[in-house]
Order: structure tokens, then C-alpha cells, then sequence
């Protein structure tokens, strides 16, 4: 299978690494042109040094070279880039299947889904779950959930392997609402950590974290079972607890007294956990729900709200 990948980010070099030791060929579309040389001539990627990029990979930051008859396109740029991405790649592109694997919503709180679907004609998936770039590029047991239409099953036989498990679900709006939002819970969580506030904080933020954004997705037409699974808890344990998390790392130097501009201004990549939390706040008032825990992670992010007054009044 000749498979295309647009982001060469760590999350786009992970899935490259792991689909070529599976035997396909891969492309890689990489925005940034010095970045894709070096990718494409050193066979390294500077966000995942330890990996060595198969024959297999090609990487350039012309679009025409990487999208060439492919069988399967994999959207993996920031999600405030997937629409931009897609419109440039459409004149490319025939009826074959898309999955998103950006997390995160599209201008004015969108499901990404809805965004490529009406600018392509054919079948559009989600990849979601708990899956840092930095162990699947090593080959290290992780579980994932392909969601959508019919057609999964027979991707789920390309992408799965003996150390990237695939559950299968209907449930494309769900899973994509978990994977925006629980960045949020992320960044309360390292906020918790760098005020070192321990642990019974942590599970607190992550359990009543996970039931609001269960409300949201729920009002969205979400599938309840979609936050019990791998996509839902299962993201949220991974992104609040590994030192792999960006949005976890962003939450704790704010926690130690470090202005938010700052954090971000000195980040290598995106954490999508500051957007989301004003993508949550909207869609509460969108929704008309009263969600307590988002409302007071925006506080403190946006309107300098004290940690403490917001966990009194949680």
C-alpha cells in the first residue's frame, strides 16, 4: 500500500516508522522545507532523534511528490493547519480513504471531520487514542481506535500490528471530542504538579475532568461508551501522567509561577491543550451546560484566577 502522510511532526514520523516496518511505502509532506531535507537526506527526525528513517520513507515539502496516486492519506498537521492542508491537497487527491489523526478542532470550534469532508470525495476516518510518537516510534505496545464508516475493518489489516493494537468504533464524533479536549485536563494536571499539590488533586481534575467533557460530547451525539474507552480515559491517563506530554509540561511551568506566553514561546511543538480550552468554554456556553472544571481552568489561564479559588469552587 503506498500511503501518504501530511505533518512531519513526532506524530507523523511515528506513524511513517511504524507503517513502513508493516512493508508499505510512505511519503511524508512536511511543511518546512530545510526540515524535510534534513528528514529525507539524514534519515532523522529532530523531534524523535533516537529513530533512523527507513529506505522506505521519502519526505519532501512539495505536495505533488507526496501526494502520487496514494492509497491511504494520513492528516496529521496541528489542527489549526488541517483545513489550509486539505485545501491545498484536494486538487491531488481522488476518492481514497482520509484519516485525521490531528487532535484538535477547526476555526470556530469544528469537528475536524465535518472540515475535510465537505472538500473531499472519499471515505474520512479518525485515529485516536493514548499513543505518545515518542513509543510508537520504538516499537513499544500501544493501543489505538480507528473510527468511522464502512471500509475500517480493512484498514484496520493495513495499520495493525503486534505492538499497535486497533479497536474499531462508529463513533467519529466522540473520539475526536476526547482527543481535543483532553489536553485541557493535561494542563490543569501539570498546573497541580508544578504547585505541587499531589495527587488526590490529580485524580480529582482527571475524574470530574473526563465526566464534563463526556457532557459535551454527549450534546455533540457522541456515544457514551467512546469516554470509557481507549480514546477517552484511555488518552486522558496517558496525556496527564507521561513526561511526554507537551500540554502536561505547559500546565507545570505555569504552576511554578511562569507566564503563559513565555511556555509557549519556548515550545519545539504544539501543545493544542491552550486552544482547547477556549474551544471547551465556548461549546459550554454553545451547549449550555455548566462545566465547573473547564470553566476554572480558563479562569486561570485567561483571567488570573488563583488555583485555589478555582479547586474551592470546584
Amino acid at each position: 500500500m503506498n500511503i501518504a502522510i501530511l505533518g512531519g511532526g513526532s506524530w507523523g514520523t511515528a506513524l511513517a516508522v511504524h507503517v513502513a516496518k508493516k512493508g508499505h511505502s510512505v511519503k511524508i509532506w512536511e511543511f518546512l522545507k530545510e526540515q524535510a531535507d534534513t528528514m529525507q537526506q539524514k534519515r532523522i527526525c529532530h523531534l524523535l532523534p533516537e529513530v533512523k528513517l527507513s529506505p522506505k520513507i521519502f519526505v519532501s515539502a512539495e505536495m505533488r511528490e507526496v501526494l502520487t496516486n496514494p492509497d491511504l492519506v494520513l492528516v496529521v498537521v496541528p489542527s489549526d493547519k488541517v483545513e489550509k492542508t486539505i485545501d491545498n491537497a484536494r486538487h491531488f487527491l481522488g476518492s481514497q480513504p482520509i484519516i485525521i489523526c490531528s487532535k484538535g478542532f477547526a476555526e470556530g470550534g469544528r469537528l475536524l471531520s465535518d472540515v475535510v469532508t465537505e472538500k473531499v470525495s472519499g471515505p474520512v476516518y479518525g485515529l485516536y487514542g493514548p499513543t505518545h510518537a515518542e513509543e510508537v516510534c520504538k516499537g513499544l505496545f500501544s493501543g489505538i481506535v480507528l473510527a468511522g464508516g464502512d471500509g475500517k475493518e480493512k484498514l484496520k489489516k493495513e495499520l495493525e500490528s503486534t505492538t499497535l493494537k486497533i479497536d474499531l468504533s462508529d463513533d467519529l464524533i466522540g473520539v475526536q471530542v476526547c482527543a481535543a479536549l483532553k489536553n485541557i485536563l493535561a494542563v490543569f494536571v501539570g498546573i497541580l504538579d508544578g504547585k505541587n499539590l499531589g495527587d488526590n488533586a490529580k485524580a480529582y481534575v482527571m475524574t470530574k475532568g473526563l465526566a464534563e467533557i463526556k457532557q459535551i460530547g454527549l450534546r455533540w451525539g457522541a456515544e457514551e461508551k467512546t469516554f470509557d474507552g481507549l480514546a477517552g480515559m484511555g488518552d486522558v491517563i496517558v496525556t496527564c501522567t507521561s513526561k511526554h506530554s507537551r500540554n502536561r509540561h505547559v500546565g507545570q511551568e505555569i504552576g511554578k509561577g511562569r507566564k503563559l506566553d513565555d511556555v509557549i514561546a519556548e515550545m519545539k511543538m504544539v501543545a493544542e491543550g491552550i486552544t482547547a480550552v477556549k474551544n471547551a468554554y465556548l461549546l459550554e456556553k454553545k451547549f449550555g451546560l455548566q462545566l465547573p472544571l473547564i470553566t476554572g481552568i480558563y479562569q486561570i489561564l485567561f483571567e488570573g484566577k488563583s488555583v485555589d479559588d478555582v479547586l474551592k469552587n470546584l
